[in-house]
Formats: structure tokens, sequence, C-alpha cells
């Protein structure tokens, strides 16, 4: 038996829709390969598991692994390395950022507050300004660089990737508001943005992760009123502004 935990976590208002959707696309993937067992999960913290059974086990996990991702195995998590995760409990400890990496030991990534200050240059702020500045929030999809591990501790050190630093800088320095939302899927979001007769005043609409996605606003357009409008008919789906000119603020304001 072959078991994969894949990228995508399910939750919120519609986790049973978005777990059947991603059941839905790997029954048309893998329907005419040969499997005798195929089980779709989802974990505690839910991550969609899969496990197959058949001689062609080994293939659907390379597949499926092109196809939506998968959590990395604890030997894979090695100081210098790059991986990817989303944020949990953010800003709901004083001492340092958690990453859900989706391990199989549940063990969850730590960046510790003075390397948060350091790459973020807000040198003196406590964590919870920090996220609530940055816009660092749960299920934020993000990238980080394991500096440390001991698994015998259960204990893995992190700070952000470049990569993502990079996009946060993009976006602070950028005119267009964006609006976050987490726990759909797109065509839920382009659904509910006619509706509204909201379609035209978004630019594009990025994929930070298989359910996560920035709503780009276009220029004048403010993310205050794109939430507004799609909040109530998406209840129960995460969502978060962010404005470049108060994440600016709050940087500066770090560093005064």
């Amino acid at each position: 038996m072959e078991t994969i935990t894949l990228s995508p976590k399910v939750y919120g208002q519609y986790r049973n829709r978005l777990l059947n959707e991603i059941q839905s696309e790997i029954e048309g993937m893998i329907g005419e390969l040969d499997l005798t067992s195929v089980v779709l999960d989802v974990d505690k913290r839910d991550h969609v598991c899969l496990s197959a059974k058949g001689p062609d086990s080994e293939f659907v996990m390379n597949l499926l692994t092109k196809e939506y991702g998968k959590a990395p195995d604890s030997h894979e998590i090695l100081p210098e390395t790059t991986c990817k995760g989303q944020l949990i409990d953010a800003g709901k400890v004083g001492y340092g950022i958690y990453v859900d990496l989706g391990l199989e030991l549940k063990m969850d990534a730590l960046i510790p507050l003075h390397r948060l200050r350091e790459q973020t240059g807000m040198k003196t702020s406590s964590l919870r300004k920090i996220a609530a500045g940055l816009v660092l929030v749960d299920h934020l999809p993000v990238e980080i660089l394991i500096t440390e591990v001991s698994l015998e501790n259960k204990q893995i050190g992190a700070e952000l990737a470049n990569s993502f630093l990079d996009r946060l800088n993009d976006w602070t320095a950028d005119d267009h508001e964006r609006l976050l939302v987490f726990g759909a899927n797109q065509r839920m979001v382009e659904s509910t943005l006619n509706k509204t007769g909201h379609s035209n005043d978004i630019y594009q609409i990025d994929k930070l992760g298989h359910f996560e996605f920035a709503l780009e606003c276009k220029r004048n357009t403010r993310s205050s009123g794109i939430l507004a409008a799609i909040g109530p008919r998406m209840r129960g789906v995460p969502m978060h502004l962010f404005i470049p000119s108060e994440v600016q603020a709050a940087m500066d304001n770090a560093k005064a």
C-alpha cells in the first residue's frame, strides 16, 4: 500500500466541497489505472491523504505529486533546504510563528521572533504586531528555509525564504490592494464576483495555494469594498485585506 500526504489542505465552511472536488479530479486521473484499492482521507490537521494499492500505485503517487505537490517526509527536512507550508496559529504565541509542513510526525517549523524581526526590519515589534502589520495570517502559503533540525526533540527551526520576502516586498511596493481568500476554489471565487458585479474590479486572481488566492484589485478599487460585497456570500471563508500603504506604514513605524 502506497500512501501520500498531498499539499492541499481542506478547511472552513466548504471543507467537504473542496474534498469532493479533489476526489473527483483524482478519480478522473486514475480511473483507468490498475489499482485494487484507493482510499482518500483527511488527517486531523486537514491534510488530504491518499492510499493506493495495486500494480500502478507507485505511478499514482508520482502523478499526484506532480499535480498537487506533496508534504515532505521527515528525512527530507534538512538544513539549508526550502519547504512550502501554511502558517498556523499566527500571532498567537509571542516567541515565533509556526509553519505546518504536513509532516507525518506532526512537527511544525518555528520561525523565531528574533529572526522575523531581522528579516522584516521590524526590530522592536512584538510577534503580534509583525503578524498583523504584514498580514501573516493562518493558512497563508509560505516558503521557508530550514535552518536547524532535531527530529529527536521534534524541533525544526526556519526563516522566511527569499522568494516569500520578495513577494511581500513586491506587494508592498505595488499600488494594487489585494483581498486574500482562503478555503475556496477558484470557481467559487469567480462565481461570487460575477454575482456581485465585481468581476471588472479585479485585475487578476493569483493562486497562492490549491485553495488559497490573492485577488488583485484594479487601481482605485478598495479591497475592503470587495470584501464587503463577497464576504456575506462566502460565509466561513477566511478573508484578509492586504493594503500596501498600511503594510508600509506598519514597517516604517517599527523602524522609527
